[in-house]
């Protein structure tokens, strides 16, 4: 009966052991999900910011002056921003100076 009852035990510990692991493993790989996901977050947000300075610039090239505004790149130079995942500061002081440009996600924590 002694036998039988540490048979048991290794049984119950190795069990315990697997699930453990498991637990570990798959915390691992939410880790390196989440990991990618702010990654790849972080390259989107930046292209978006490069697209709109390209287009002020090509403004600026094309008319001499900067934009004064967002909506006048979305109108003039197809510059098209998803609102429901960016926010666009962009400030405009003069039109021979250019413009403070920065693109933030909305509704992620970083």
């Amino acid at each position: 009966m002694h036998l039988h009852e540490n048979r048991k035990r290794i049984q119950e510990r190795k069990l315990f052991g697997g699930i453990v692991i498991f637990i570990v493993v798959i915390a691992f790989f939410a880790w390196i999900f989440a990991s990618f996901t702010q990654r790849n977050d972080a390259r989107e947000t930046s292209l978006v910011e490069s697209a709109i300075r390209r287009a002020v610039i090509t403004c600026y090239a094309i008319e001499g002056k900067y934009p004064q505004n967002l909506a006048y790149l979305c109108d003039n130079y197809g510059v098209i921003v998803d609102e429901n995942q960016y926010y666009v500061r962009y400030e405009a002081f003069a039109s021979n100076i250019m413009p403070t440009i920065s693109v933030l996600r909305k509704g992620r924590v970083p």
